[in-house]
Order: C-alpha cells, then sequence, then structure tokens
C-alpha cells in the first residue's frame, strides 16, 4: 500500500514536470524566435547600411546608425574619420565612444540624454553641440536623432546625422557681438536716437533722449513725435517733414521739441528711411541737442545788433559831428575868400590869414578823427597812379620850409633816389603820411635840425621799397612811452596837447595806413635829444611817363553863360557864401532852406541845375532827390543834382549816386572845384530827356534778316540737356528787359556812374546768350560812362542795344521756346 502511494506520488509529480518542462519550452521556444526575429531585423538593417556604406559616406554630414539599446551598429567616415576607430565602435556604447575619441563624459551624458528622448517619445531630437578637440579647435555641430520603428510599434533602430555649423555659428556670434555693439551705442550713445514709422509715430528711443526730453521709454513709444512740438510747428511736421521723408527718403533740419516740464529743446536732426523686406519701412532719426548753440547764436546776433547799432550811431554821431563842424569852416573859409578879394590893408591881411591858418587847423583835425574811423572800419580806399616819387617828396617838404624858418630851424634833405623813378602806388597817402611826420618834427622841434633822408632800400622784380628816415632835433619821446604813441588819441605826454595841441591821431593813422600799404612805421627817441622816424613802402616799378599833375588853368567863371541854379541848403552863411560865388559867375540863383521847398519849387519852376546839401530838416537831400527822379515831368526828373556834404566816409559816395545824384562835393566848397563840377555836369547835357519807349516804337527791321544769337556756349554748358537750355534763355528773357529799363533810366538823368554799371552787368549775360553785334557796343558805354568821356554818343550805342536785344529776343521766343 505503501508502495502503491509513492508511486502514485511520484507520477503526480513526473506529470507537474512534465507540465513544467513543456511549458518552459514552450517558453523558450518564443524567446528563440522572438530573437531569431530580432536577429532578422537586425540583419536587414545592417543589410542595406552595409550596402549602402559608400553613399554614406560621401554624403557630407555626421551618419550614426544606434540599435534601441543605443549600441553603434555604423559610423560613416565623415563622423569619425580613423577607420580602427570605425570597426571598434560597432558594439560600443557612446559612453565608450567618447571616452575614446576624446570627446569627454559631458558630449556623451547629452547625447544619451537626448537619445533616451528620441526612445521614449518616438520623435525626432535635435541639439547643438559644442565640442573642443585635442588640439584645442573648437568646433560646433548640429545633430538629429531620427527612431525609425517597424510595423508592430517597435523600435528597430536609431539614426543620426550630425552638420558642421562651425562657419554659421562664428558668424551668428559675431552679429550677436555687433548687435550688442550697436545696442550699447544705441544706450549708451549721447546723441538722440529714435526709430519712427512713416506716420511719425515713436517705435524706440534711446536713453539719452530720454534723458533729454525728460520722459521714460513708455511714456515716449507710441506717441507722435509732433505730440511733443510748439502748437505752432506741428503743420510743419505733419505737411513738410513726413511728405519730404517719404518721397526724398531722407530728410535734416532743426526741430523744435518741448520737454515733460516745458522747456524748449532745438535738435539739429538728420534721419533716414529704412527699407525692410517682408516689414513696413521705418526710420532712424540722429539729432544733436544744440539748445545751447541756439540761444548763444540769438545772444551773437543780439549782440552783434546792439554793435551795429553803436557802430551806426558812432557814424551818425562822426557824420553829424563832421556836418557840424565843416559847415562853420565852410562859412568861414568861404567869407574869408570873399574877404580876401576886397580891398585890404596889411594888418587886416595878416588878420585874414590866420583866421585862414585856424580854419585850416580845424579842418585837419576833422580830417584825422575821420580818417580814423574809415581804417578802423575798413573803408579807407587806395589809389594806383604813376607818379615820380622824388618830386611828390621834394613837394611835401618844400611846403615845411617856410614854417621851419620861422622858428629858426633848418630842414636837410638827402635823396639818393633817381629822380626820373616811376613808381605805382598812391601819392596822395604818401603825402599824408610825410606831411604827418614832418609837421610833429616842426612842431616838437625849438632847435636845431630836421633831416629828411630817401633812399632805395630793395628792389625784387617789378618792385622797390622806398625809405623815408626823418630826424629831428626836438623834446623825444620817454622809452616808456614809445609804444604808446601810435595809440589812437594817445600823445607822449599829457602836457604835450596843452603846450603843442593836436589830437593824437596822426601817427596812428600813419602807421595803420602804411601798413595798409604795405609797408612800416619805426621809432627811436631819446628824450631832450630827438627822434628818428622811418618808414617804408613797397611801389611797383612803372616804365613810361607818370600821371604829370595838370598844369594850373586860369578859370573863366563867365565861360558858362545864364544858367539858372537852385541851391537847397539850410546853412545861412553857407546859403549867403554859395550864392555870391555863383551870382558871380552869371548865373541866376534861387534857395530853397529844406528838401521839400526844395522839391516844390523844382516842379514849379525850371533849373539847368541843383545844388543839393545831404542833411537838411524836414527832408534830407537823398530823399528829395530820388523824389525829384520820380516826377512825371521827364525834363524835371532829368535834372542834374550835385551834392554838398560834409560827411566824406566811403560809402557815401555810393549813396548819393544810388539815390539819383550825378556828383558831389565836399565841404568846405572851393569854388575852382564847385566850378568845375558844374561845368562836367553841363557837358552833353540835353535839355530833352531820351525817350527810350519813343525810339523803339520805330525800330529798324535790319536785324529781322539775321540771327542775332548763338547759343553755342550756353549748349556745351548744358551737356546735352535741352530743358537747361530752354531755362536759360528763359532766364534771359525775363530778366534782360528790366535792366535795360534800369539801363534808359539811369541815361535819361544822366547817371554815368550807374550807367556804366548797368553795361558791366548786360556784358556777361550778352556774352553768353553770344550776342556779338553787341560785344564792342556794350564795352564802350561801360568804360565811356565810367570815364566821363565821349557821353554824346552814349543815347545812340544804348539805342542801338535795346533794338537788337528787342528783336533777339522776340527770335529766342520763336525759334526756341516754340519748339516743343
Amino acid at each position: 500500500m505503501n508502495h502503491l502511494a509513492e508511486i502514485k506520488s511520484l507520477k503526480k509529480q513526473l506529470y507537474v514536470v512534465q507540465k513544467a518542462r513543456k511549458k518552459a519550452e514552450s517558453a523558450l521556444g518564443k524567446k528563440t524566435r522572438e530573437l531569431d526575429l530580432a536577429h532578422r531585423q537586425l540583419l536587414q538593417i545592417q543589410r542595406p547600411a552595409g550596402r549602402h556604406a559608400t553613399v554614406f559616406n560621401n554624403i557630407p554630414a555626421d551618419i550614426a546608425l544606434f540599435s534601441p539599446e543605443h549600441e553603434y551598429l555604423f559610423l560613416n567616415n565623415h563622423a569619425e574619420k580613423e577607420a580602427a576607430l570605425r570597426q571598434w565602435v560597432i558594439g560600443e556604447t557612446e559612453e565608450e565612444y567618447c571616452r575614446v575619441s576624446g570627446k569627454g563624459l559631458a558630449v556623451a551624458i547629452r547625447r544619451i540624454y537626448y537619445f533616451s528622448e528620441a526612445v521614449k517619445t518616438k520623435q525626432p531630437q535635435e541639439w547643438e553641440e559644442k565640442v573642443r578637440d585635442n588640439k584645442g579647435k573648437l568646433t560646433y555641430r548640429l545633430l538629429r536623432l531620427h527612431p525609425v520603428s517597424h510595423r508592430k510599434g517597435g523600435l528597430n533602430a536609431v539614426i543620426r546625422v550630425g552638420f558642421d555649423i562651425t562657419a554659421k555659428k562664428i558668424e551668428e556670434d559675431q552679429l550677436l557681438q555687433t548687435a550688442k555693439h550697436h545696442l550699447e551705442l544705441f544706450n549708451h550713445c549721447e546723441a538722440l536716437i529714435c526709430i519712427h514709422d512713416l506716420k511719425g509715430r515713436l517705435l524706440s528711443v534711446n536713453p539719452a533722449t530720454c534723458r533729454c526730453m525728460e520722459y521714460s521709454e513708455d511714456e515716449l513709444t507710441g506717441r507722435f513725435i509732433y505730440d511733443f512740438m510748439p502748437e505752432n510747428r506741428r503743420n510743419e511736421f505733419k505737411h513738410v517733414y513726413l511728405p519730404a521723408i517719404r518721397q526724398n527718403k531722407t530728410a535734416g533740419g532743426v526741430l523744435s521739441i518741448l520737454s515733460k516740464t516745458g522747456r524748449k529743446i532745438f535738435m539739429l536732426f538728420q534721419n533716414a528711411v529704412v527699407d525692410v523686406e517682408g516689414a513696413e519701412p521705418y526710420v532712424i532719426g540722429f539729432s544733436l541737442d544744440i539748445t545751447e548753440r541756439i540761444y548763444a547764436e540769438q545772444h551773437l546776433l543780439y549782440s552783434k545788433k546792439v554793435t551795429e547799432q553803436a557802430s551806426h550811431a558812432k557814424e551818425t554821431f562822426l557824420a553829424n559831428m563832421s556836418h557840424e563842424i565843416r559847415t562853420p569852416i565852410n562859412g568861414i573859409l568861404g567869407i574869408s575868400g570873399l574877404l580876401s578879394k576886397t580891398p585890404l590893408n596889411e594888418l587886416q591881411r595878416n588878420y585874414l590869414q590866420l583866421i585862414q591858418e585856424s580854419s585850416n587847423n580845424l579842418l585837419v583835425i576833422s580830417n584825422d578823427v575821420l580818417d580814423m574811423e574809415k581804417i578802423i572800419s575798413g573803408k579807407m580806399q587806395l589809389e594806383q597812379l604813376g607818379f615820380k616819387i622824388v618830386d611828390k617828396i621834394a613837394i611835401n617838404i618844400q611846403s615845411f620850409i617856410y614854417r621851419a624858418e620861422e622858428k629858426g630851424v633848418a630842414i636837410i634833405f638827402q635823396n639818393t633816389i633817381p629822380a626820373d623813378l616811376v613808381v605805382t602806388g598812391d601819392p596822395f597817402r604818401l603825402s599824408q603820411v610825410l606831411n604827418n611826420i614832418l609837421s610833429n618834427a616842426i612842431k616838437f622841434t625849438e632847435k636845431g635840425n630836421i633831416i629828411i633822408t630817401t633812399r632805395i632800400r630793395s628792389y625784387y622784380e617789378c618792385t622797390t621799397i622806398i625809405e623815408c628816415i626823418v630826424k629831428d632835433t626836438g623834446i623825444g619821446i620817454s622809452e616808456n612811452r614809445i609804444d604808446e604813441i601810435f595809440e589812437p588819441f594817445v600823445q607822449a605826454d599829457p602836457s604835450t596837447s596843452r603846450k603843442y595841441g593836436g589830437t593824437g591821431l596822426g601817427l596812428a593813422i600813419c602807421k595803420n595806413l602804411l601798413e595798409m600799404l604795405g609797408g612800416s612805421l619805426q621809432v627811436e627817441s631819446v628824450e631832450s635829444k630827438g627822434s628818428t622816424f622811418t618808414f617804408s613802402i613797397p611801389y611797383t616799378l612803372t616804365e613810361g611817363n607818370a600821371s604829370e599833375p595838370e598844369p594850373p588853368v586860369v578859370i573863366d567863371y563867365l565861360s558858362l553863360g545864364n544858367k539858372k541854379v537852385l541851391v537847397a541848403e539850410d546853412g545861412e552863411l553857407n546859403q549867403f557864401i554859395v550864392k555870391h560865388m555863383l551870382e558871380s559867375w552869371g548865373f541866376e540863383v534861387s534857395v530853397a532852406a529844406d528838401g521839400m521847398e526844395a522839391l516844390r519849387m523844382i516842379q514849379e519852376n525850371s533849373y539847368d541845375l541843383v545844388l543839393m546839401d545831404v542833411q537838411m530838416p524836414v527832408m534830407d537831400g537823398l530823399t528829395t532827390t530820388r523824389r525829384i527822379r520820380q516826377l512825371n515831368d521827364q525834363t524835371k526828373a532829368g535834372i542834374p543834382i550835385i551834392a554838398l556834404t560834409a560827411n566824406v566816409s566811403k560809402g557815401d559816395s555810393e549813396n548819393y549816386i544810388e539815390a539819383g545824384m550825378n556828383d558831389y562835393l565836399s565841404k568846405p566848397v572851393n569854388e575852382a572845384k564847385l566850378f568845375k563840377a558844374i561845368e562836367k555836369n553841363f557837358k552833353g547835357t540835353n535839355t530833352k530827356p531820351i525817350d527810350m519807349n519813343e525810339i523803339l516804337t520805330g525800330a529798324t527791321e535790319s536785324f529781322h534778316n539775321q540771327r542775332l544769337y548763338d547759343l553755342s556756349t550756353i549748349i556745351a554748358v548744358s551737356g546735352g540737356d535741352e530743358e537747361f537750355v530752354k531755362k536759360m534763355v528763359k532766364l534771359f528773357i525775363e530778366t534782360v528787359p528790366a535792366n535795360l529799363q534800369e539801363l534808359n533810366a539811369y541815361l535819361n538823368t544822366r547817371n554815368w556812374d550807374m550807367v556804366s554799371k548797368m553795361a558791366h552787368k548786360l556784358k556777361s549775360t550778352l556774352d553768353s546768350m553770344g550776342i556779338d553785334s553787341l560785344r564792342q557796343d556794350v564795352r564802350t558805354v561801360e568804360a565811356s560812362a565810367k570815364r566821363n568821356e565821349n557821353l554824346e554818343n552814349l543815347p545812340a550805342l544804348i539805342y542801338k542795344i535795346n533794338v537788337v536785344i528787342k528783336n533777339c529776343i522776340a527770335q529766342l521766343e520763336n525759334e526756341v521756346l516754340a519748339l516743343n
């Protein structure tokens, strides 16, 4: 029984074992089949890799094939250049490969991380890898993992593709660095930088702009620029700036804006449009805060205005002073001149001589003050005349001999300059300098002598430097005062002016005149022993004869016949003197005390000439002259007018001529000069003014058959641009008739100076238009009018100019402008 039970138990156990074995065999068979399938799949993966290894090795990218367990199955030669390492790595892990290839553990860890993500998600993974090789060279690669799944959803393998992006990465880094620099420049630049759209809305501003305008960046961006501008300037921004920058792509200028606290800011800006493909264009604006400069300029302009007003006030004062001094001097000299023509005894003649000398001294003082003002203001004019320099110096010295003899002082003239030497320069300024120095030498020398030495210091090509030394035995100058004597209104000692008189301007004028002439002035002096003044002047050597002074001519004051003259003068004494002179010449004289009365008398009466004082009450001489030139009666409007003036500054003569005066004389009036001026202005005077409109009505037709112009010069300049040629022709047609009207008006008033200037103005215009038939005529008019020569020929020449230009304009309109 026991044996049966044991056998039964053993059978039972055998059954369990057999059942377990069958189950194990079944599981082993399944696992074997799975391994076999995996093996076949792996072979399927490896087989194409092996078949296409050549292709993979020639692809310019890193290619690697992995098992799902991250073991290397394939590696192309771009991914690993060493063949032995490529063979060894098959079946190895990423960690082992990175260790052996020297890429490091950090690279392996990152690759393992992305590989696990690819396996887990079965999605591609991408990252950048920075690797430094054994030589220290840094490379960048872009790696991509692509999981390969089989049909049942399992993972067959993973493919990794890598690209060398080192060059691109370096370029990107450089761009990032540049962008960083630009951002730093934008943020730290003291210039005001902004970006706005084409409507003027701010898109971005730099910190400097925020600081200047006292707003935060958020307060500025998104708002329009004109929101921060003064009300009266907003339309200018909208309707001028914005259209201009849209059309021209650039714009610049000055912009005024208001800060947050209301402070007005001026910006000098230069803006440009930036076009971006696929996006809206925008404007980059660069500005500088020039507020301080604007205010400084405004202050300078104000200061300039104040200075000009002060200068004008000074000129007015000097003009008035000159007038106030010269007017009584004119009276004194005029009366003394009339008195000298009456029977006088010896004592009376001596008294008269003292009066005349005192008056002339006053005139010298007035002239010195005015000369100094001319020099300071740059209004001194210099002449260029040929003259014998020795003769000029000798004449000046001769005039001082009698004064020196009266004091018992000897004048010694030592000259080594050739007597026939002719030079070109300003003989009058030489006389002025020499007279001043000689006058001082005689004034300050009580005994002894004055030695004048003249010599040629040097020659250079066509230039010579003349040196003159004036040595006296006078009171001398103390060493500490020598530098001061050339300052205006300064004398060597205050007591000098009390004892010897003078204004202290003489030497200052001499020094400045010599410097204007290109020369110099030096002084050596010992107090109580005398002084030596040395001055030098460069001159141009001249071949031929000097401009000799005209020999004195006996004037026949009755030669002009009976003329009717109006004297416009407010000073009774001057009225009396001039009236007496003119009446002694046989003239019929009327007197007007002011400009308004003179204008009325001319309208009511007929006169041959007017002597017009410049400064008169009610209406001055310049205004009166202009009113006369505007009279409808052409005969009265064209009457010759000679200005009588005490103001002799440069620029005044131009004002007189511009106002319509024919000539001018400075006071005190010299009888001979007055007669010459009147005689000159009567010469060639027609009683009837020339009416060019009347003449042109019957203009000759002789010019119609020939072309009067030649546009070859303008065409050459235009470079073939026909529109340019037409514009020049239009400009000629529009401007020249007005110039002709002015020329004709000045001819009618016998304003020869302005006739010359208008002819000069027309000259270049006619030459450029190729109007050769007038080439010589317009130059003859210019030269004759300027020299006051052959004036009787000018009306005919100007008539011809009018006719030719009128016909030339008609031809240009028909032949040039009519062409399409």
